[in-house]
Formats: structure tokens, C-alpha cells, sequence
């Protein structure tokens, strides 16, 4: 994430959420800033447009999924910010992605093997399951 400096916040996020409720907050935030991104993205390199297109739509899935947890705090997060700057070039997109997703699914999957209550397994679990599809887009 070092060429894009901009995803560097919510992965720090990611890794400092201490409670549940925090690692579903900054997971809100990480799937709606890679949503934004991919968009941004998709049409840059023609080649890589159906892999930007499908990782903003898995990016979707997960904050969607992340949404029926009772644990999420109503107020949300802090915002999603920027993941990629303007001045990225696609292939320092798809890394920058890449990376905040596989910071998602780390957190994610630790999350669900935590949460008590049923809903915010089946949340983690199904949005891990989409950061992990966008780690694999965004790395071929």
C-alpha cells in the first residue's frame, strides 16, 4: 500500500479496531472507499474493466452484508476517505485494493470466530468471504 498512501488509513484502522463494533465500523468504511475506488478504476485500462466492475460490486456485497449485524454501531464510522489517490495509476489501484482487502479479510474472519451473537458471525463470515473475492480480482 506504500504506492498509495491513502489506503494506509483504513488499513491502520482495520488493525487497531479493538471491539467488534469497531472492526465492523472501519469494514463499513474499507468496502465503501473500495467501492468508490473501483469505480474511479474501471475505466482506466479497458483490459481491467470487468475486474474493477466485479470487485465494486463484491465491495457491495460485503458492506451489505456487514449492515445485519446488530453489532455495528448506528453512527457508522468515520467515513470511508479516499483508498486510491487521483494521481494512481490502475495497477497501483489494483495493489492498493488488494491489500486493504486482505487487511478486511484478516480482521473479518478473526471477528466471526469472536462475535457472540449469531448475526455478526454470519456478517463477518460473509464479508470476509467478499474481501476475500476482491483480493483475488485485484491480484491476477
Amino acid at each position: 500500500m506504500s504506492d498509495v498512501p491513502e489506503a494506509n488509513d483504513i488499513a491502520a484502522r482495520l488493525r487497531q479496531a479493538a471491539s467488534l463494533p469497531e472492526v465492523l465500523a472501519a469494514g463499513l468504511d474499507a468496502f465503501e472507499a473500495i467501492r468508490t475506488a473501483a469505480r474511479h478504476c474501471q475505466d482506466q485500462v479497458p483490459e481491467l474493466f470487468a475486474a474493477f466492475m466485479t470487485t465494486a460490486d463484491a465491495a457491495v456485497d460485503g458492506r451489505e452484508a456487514l449492515t445485519i449485524a446488530p453489532s455495528l454501531p448506528l453512527d457508522g464510522g468515520a467515513g470511508p476517505g479516499a483508498v486510491v489517490s487521483t494521481g494512481a495509476d490502475a495497477g497501483q489501484a489494483a495493489g492498493a485494493l488488494a491489500a486493504l482487502a486482505a487487511v478486511l479479510r484478516l480482521r473479518l474472519t478473526d471477528a466471526a470466530t469472536q462475535a457472540d451473537l449469531p448475526d455478526d458471525r454470519t456478517a463477518c463470515q460473509d464479508g470476509a468471504e467478499a474481501a476475500d473475492q476482491i483480493c483475488q480480482l485485484m491480484t491476477r
